[in-house]
């Protein structure tokens, strides 16, 4: 009877062991699906993407769309945690607030990056290296201010550039100069201002047949105001007559009732549109100059992410 048990406990165990290939062969294709998505950040989605160009069928396994869009993603995430085969990443609407130098390293295949509508303020030089076959950059509606040539280094292939919504007034010759194959950019911004600081813009384009975007429109002076950039002549690109900020603030007001002996600091804030952009203090109608045995403290301009300069003015001793 105890044989006869032992048996019946192994029978079964020989009418599973054949079953446990056609598990595995169940469970196989999950498993190598695990790794192509980014499974340990939870507003990722992935999938395949089809060549552009091919119509019906499958998307290619090799080639995938990550999706991490509408979250709280503070940065990008690691390039680690992505496909290998990774050819579109959407990062839109986060709360990323800057871009580290090699923040996509490893994304080699990436041909379409979407950053727009985060809160992103800086970004290092390098943060795009390793993209060699990227072909379309959306950095729109951010809070980028500076923008040299280091920061598009490593895109050799970009052919839209989409840097709209930001708070730069003016961009500095060479900022594109790392960019060979580009064909459309669009930088209209609040604060675009339209003055000889970007007359350099309109020949680059020409000689580059670069097609500024429509979109890209003139906010300052009030005379080019909506008008398109791509539109105008060199000649109205121009800095003749009256200054036009967009920002200008002097702190304290005018009217800050103050007594003798009293310490009175003052600050200004304008915009900055250019190497040659200065802010000049008169008393008078006469300059101030520092002179700290008369009590004028005069300290250096600072300029703040390439957007704006502040001077400040301090009156130790205020006279009767």
């Amino acid at each position: 009877m105890g044989a006869g048990g032992c048996r019946m406990r192994g029978a079964p165990a020989r009418l599973l062991l054949p079953l446990l290939p056609w598990l595995l062969l169940l469970l196989a294709p999950e498993a190598r699906g695990a790794p192509g998505c980014p499974l340990s950040i939870r507003s990722c989605k992935c999938s395949g993407e089809r060549p552009k160009g091919l119509s019906g069928g499958v998307p290619g396994p090799a080639r995938r769309r990550v999706v991490c869009s509408g979250g709280d993603l503070p940065e990008p995430p690691e390039p680690g945690l992505l496909p290998n085969g990774t050819v579109t990443l959407l990062l839109s609407n986060n709360k990323i607030t800057g871009l580290r130098n090699g923040s996509f390293l490893g994304l080699s295949l990436l041909e379409k990056l979407d950053l727009r509508n985060n809160i992103i303020s800086t970004v290092q030089p390098g943060a795009f290296l390793g993209l060699g076959e990227l072909k379309r950059l959306d950095l729109s509606n951010n809070r980028i201010g500076c923008l040299t040539s280091e920061t598009f280094q490593g895109l050799p292939r970009l052919l839209r550039l989409n840097i709209s919504g930001n708070i730069f007034s003016s961009l500095q010759p060479g900022v594109f100069d790392e960019l060979p194959a580009l064909k459309v950019v669009d930088l209209g911004t609040e604060f675009l201002t339209c003055d000889c600081h970007l007359r350099w813009l309109l020949p680059w384009a020409q000689n580059r047949s670069l097609q500024l975007s429509e979109h890209t429109l003139c906010a300052y002076p009030s005379a080019l105001h909506a008008q398109a950039l791509g539109s105008l002549q060199e000649a109205q690109l121009c800095c003749e007559g009256a200054l036009e900020l967009h920002t200008h603030h002097l702190i304290p007001s005018l009217r800050q009732v103050v007594f003798q002996g009293d310490r009175l600091p003052f600050q200004c804030s304008a915009s900055y549109l250019g190497n040659d952009t200065r802010i000049r203090w008169y008393h008078n109608r006469a300059p101030v100059e520092g002179d700290e045995q008369a009590g004028i403290l005069l300290a250096e301009s600072l300029i703040h992410d390439c957007t704006f300069i502040t001077s400040e003015l301090t009156l130790s001793h205020i006279g009767v």
